[in-house]
C-alpha cells in the first residue's frame, strides 16, 4: 500500500484530536485504523482546513465513502429482497442512506464532538455536515483496510439492525429460523399461476410441509409467500408448540 504522502500528500504537522475519543469511535466502528491520519482527515472539514491554511478535507473521502456505501447497502438489499423491483430497491436504499439516518450513525460515532470545523460554523453542528463526515470516515475505512473492511464496517452500522428486523417481521424469515432450530426441512414455495394483466397481476402460491398445506394470493408473489408461510408457521406452533 503506498504511503500516505506519497498518495495524498504532507500531513499535517500538530495531532488535535482527542486520542481517546478517537479510540472511541474506532470501537464502535469495530474497525482500528492502521494509519490514523485517514481518520483524521475524514473528520477535518474544510471550513476548518481554509481557516487554519491546510491542503486537506474530508470532501474527497466522502465521495469514495458515498459510493462504497451506496454500492454495499445496494447489493445487500438486492439479496434480501429478490422480489423486489428496481423502484422498490431504490427507495429502500434511499431510507437507508438518507441524512437523518446518516447523522444518527454519526452521534453513535461522536462525529458532532469529534468533527473539526472552522469558527464560522457554531454548535450544535448541522445534521448534513455530520451526515457527509460518516461517509468520509467510510471512504477512509477503504483506503486504509480495502474494500472488505469497509463492507463489515457498513454492515454493522447501516444492515445488522435491518436483518434483524426482518429475521422479526419477515414470515418466511421467522418461518425458516424455526424450523432451523427445530432441524426440519425448510420450505418450498410453489408458484401455481400468475393472472391479470402485466401493470397488475396477481399471484398464487402454494405452502405444504409437515401436513399442512395453504394456498395464497397477492398482487406480488413475496406478498403471498408472506401469507401462506404465516399460516403454516402458526399451524406448526400450534401442533409443535412455540418453544
Amino acid at each position: 500500500m503506498p504511503k500516505f504522502e506519497e498518495e495524498f500528500g504532507p500531513r499535517r504537522k500538530k495531532a488535535v484530536f482527542d486520542e481517546k475519543a478517537l479510540k472511541v469511535l474506532e470501537d464502535n466502528l469495530g474497525y482500528t485504523f492502521e494509519d490514523r491520519y485517514l481518520l483524521e482527515e475524514a473528520l477535518t472539514h474544510s471550513s476548518f482546513s481554509r481557516e487554519n491554511g491546510l491542503f486537506h478535507n474530508n470532501e474527497r473521502l466522502e465521495f469514495l465513502g458515498d459510493s462504497i456505501l451506496s454500492f454495499v447497502t445496494a447489493r445487500a438489499l438486492y439479496r434480501m429482497y429478490p422480489e423486489a423491483n428496481e423502484g422498490e430497491l431504490t427507495q429502500m436504499r434511499a431510507e437507508l442512506v438518507k441524512s437523518e439516518s446518516l447523522y444518527k450513525r454519526a452521534e453513535l460515532l461522536n462525529i458532532p464532538y469529534l468533527l473539526l470545523h472552522g469558527r464560522s460554523i457554531k454548535d450544535p453542528l448541522p445534521h448534513s455536515m455530520c451526515a457527509d463526515a460518516v461517509e468520509s470516515v467510510l471512504g477512509a475505512v477503504v483506503l486504509d483496510g480495502g474494500v472488505s473492511s469497509a463492507d463489515r464496517v457498513i454492515k454493522k452500522l447501516f444492515l445488522q439492525d435491518l436483518e434483524e428486523q426482518e429475521a422479526t417481521h419477515d414470515p418466511k424469515t421467522a418461518l425458516q429460523l424455526w424450523l432451523q432450530a427445530r432441524h426440519m426441512p425448510l420450505p418450498n414455495y410453489e408458484l401455481l399461476k400468475v393472472v391479470g394483466p402485466s401493470h397488475a397481476p396477481e399471484f398464487t402460491v402454494r405452502l405444504y410441509m409437515n401436513g399442512f398445506e395453504h394456498i395464497e394470493s397477492d398482487r406480488t408473489r413475496r406478498g403471498a409467500e408472506y401469507k401462506v408461510a404465516t399460516l403454516v408457521l402458526n399451524d406448526l406452533k400450534a401442533k409443535f408448540g412455540d418453544d
